[in-house]
């Protein structure tokens, strides 16, 4: 079944019984997050598909990476991809998805995008820590909690840590609660005077993470 709104279009399997819910939510909570970016509109309404077939997702990962049993959500193909609560049941690492956390799950790509939306000039992949580090703050925070963050590789080879994602919503959450909305707005859109900077962000992060 297909559902349209004004920024998104909705793909879900009509034996999904809390499609209401999740997009009585979406429709205030990408307000809020585009009030964030401060942009108005998206260039192009993307869609979201609810996969309530494992296999299914697993094949649509696969066309860009390998999958991993941690994976639920994508922004790959430009759109916003995710496993069903039924379908995320099946795996190990979200055998306990809530509606909750998948409402917010899709919060956390639609930040991604808002950011793709806001960018002025791209860097990647030095900068996916960033990424993670608003996703998870703006999205998601639900689903995370600080960290003490003590080692010194944490941005330069950030994909490959255990704890990613933790790091990423400590420098976010250190980010949002002592820069100015501007200076982030200024790393969102020009991402180089961020790649700058970073060195001197995680010095300071790791003094914050310690209280």
């Amino acid at each position: 079944m297909l559902v349209e709104k004004k920024y998104f279009k909705l793909e879900y399997d009509s034996s999904i019984t809390y499609i209401p819910e999740v997009i009585d939510y979406l429709e205030i909570k990408m307000k809020d997050i585009m009030a964030f970016f401060e942009i108005t509109s998206i260039k192009e309404q993307r869609k979201i598909i609810i996969y309530d077939d494992l296999e299914k997702y697993k094949k649509h990962i696969e066309k860009f990476t390998d999958y991993h049993d941690y994976m639920c959500a994508d922004t790959n193909d430009g759109n916003i991809n995710l496993l069903s609560i039924e379908a995320a049941h099946k795996t190990k690492t979200h055998a306990n998805m809530t509606l909750d956390e998948l409402k917010t799950t899709i919060c956390h790509e639609f930040v991604h995008i808002c950011q793709q939306e806001s960018e002025i000039e791209h860097l990647e992949p030095e900068i996916v820590w960033f990424w993670e580090a608003l996703a998870t703050n703006l999205g998601n925070p639900n689903m995370f909690h600080k960290i003490e963050i003590k080692g010194n590789e944490e941005l330069d080879n950030f994909s490959s840590l255990k704890n990613n994602y933790l790091i990423a919503f400590t420098i976010g959450s250190y980010l949002l609660e002592n820069y100015s909305h501007e200076k982030i707005l200024e790393y969102i859109r020009f991402p180089k005077k961020l790649k700058n900077d970073s060195e001197r962000i995680l010095t300071e992060v790791k003094k914050y993470s310690k209280n």
